[in-house]
């Protein structure tokens, strides 16, 4: 085998499914597809910015072994009233073990801590990565809910990502922050800063919407509703407690999101949501994009000088543990480190 050659030809291979994936006729194909018109494009009027509440979690993996992991999680809620931040909260740095055994022991208490009773199944711990957001989604949605309880009438409650759970155990409390939400006069939209969301067999959604709304002659901002049928991925409809919208919010800048809002919104209230979200999404360092919820993502994330600390930590209290670094180093240690090393 002729490596450079078999290395070119990969390149053009990756490069022939990327067209594939965005044809010259993207556009032509959706709006034929899609069947949206320019009536079903619908402005966003201007208007003020009221109390807006984001919430968002981070997860970060601090020590991998081969039978036990130790994860970060965290979450974080922002207010903003006219523009301003009102208030910011973070729950505490929470180290949770994943294994040794199947079961999550930290899921467990977690999850009866946050909402009063245990969880109807329990946590695998196969797949660390997987079992670290579902610990860190818990915290997520523990503080949407009980924003959802305090936030006035009116405000705009913002969830990163999406209004979908990943554990069955969450169906009850993502059905309870919407509940809360609605009984309470509150909007609700989950936000994706990304989405895998496709239709007709693999082709993006965000770029053959904005694509066809530009073709159109349509400024922004603007939104419109999505046909749940129109969406290839059967995930997409597992677990989603919401409906899926496109919006671009910004006048000057088109950045199409990909959001949901809550099954039963009628479009009075998906046009007060839109309103609301585009009153926030003014901002110069990211325009488009609601700025509560970059402000909970910056205050949230879980970076790698919070990582290295908390493994400083650990480290530095192993000797009190009658554990000595060689035992430490069997348990957690990587030759992917001495290979940098070298």
């Amino acid at each position: 085998m002729d490596t450079r050659s078999s290395y070119e030809e990969s390149v053009q291979k990756a490069l022939q499914r990327i067209a594939a994936h965005v044809p010259e006729d993207l556009v032509a194909k959706f709006a034929g597809e899609s069947r949206i018109v320019r009536d079903d494009i619908r402005p966003i009027p201007s208007g003020p910015s009221g109390i807006v509440s984001a919430v968002d979690g981070s997860n970060a993996m601090v020590l991998e072994g081969g039978s036990v992991a130790i994860a970060a999680i965290r979450a974080a809620r922002t207010t903003f009233a006219g523009n301003e931040r009102a208030g910011r909260s973070v729950t505490p740095l929470t180290l949770v073990t994943i294994g040794p055994g199947h079961r999550n022991q930290d899921f467990d208490e977690l999850f009866r801590e946050c909402f009063g009773s245990p969880p109807k199944k329990g946590l695998d711990n196969s797949d660390p990565e997987r079992a670290s957001a579902i610990l860190r989604d818990t915290l997520e949605y523990w503080v949407a809910l009980r924003t959802a309880a305090t936030l006035p009438p009116g405000a705009l409650l913002l969830i990163d990502g999406a209004l979908r759970v990943s554990s069955q155990n969450h169906e009850p409390v993502m059905e309870e922050i919407i509940r809360t939400a609605q009984e309470r006069g509150i909007l609700l939209a989950a936000v994706a800063k990304r989405t895998r969301a496709t239709w007709g067999g693999g082709h993006p959604l965000l770029p053959a919407l904005g694509g066809l709304v530009e073709q159109l002659g349509i400024a922004g901002p603007w939104w419109t509703a999505i046909d749940e049928h129109m969406l290839d991925h059967a995930e997409y409809r597992q677990g989603r407690h919401g409906k899926v919208y496109v919006a671009s919010l910004h006048p000057q800048v088109s950045r199409p999101l990909k959001m949901e809002l809550p099954k039963d919104t009628d479009e009075q209230t998906a046009a007060a949501t839109m309103q609301a979200l585009a009153a926030c999404a003014g901002d110069g360092r990211v325009p488009g994009y609601p700025y509560p919820l970059l402000d909970a993502h910056r205050t949230v994330v879980i970076g790698e000088p919070l990582v290295l600390q908390v493994q400083q930590d650990i480290k530095a209290g192993l000797p009190e543990r009658g554990i000595r670094n060689r035992r430490f180093e069997d348990l957690f240690g990587d030759l992917h480190g001495d290979f940098e090393r070298y």
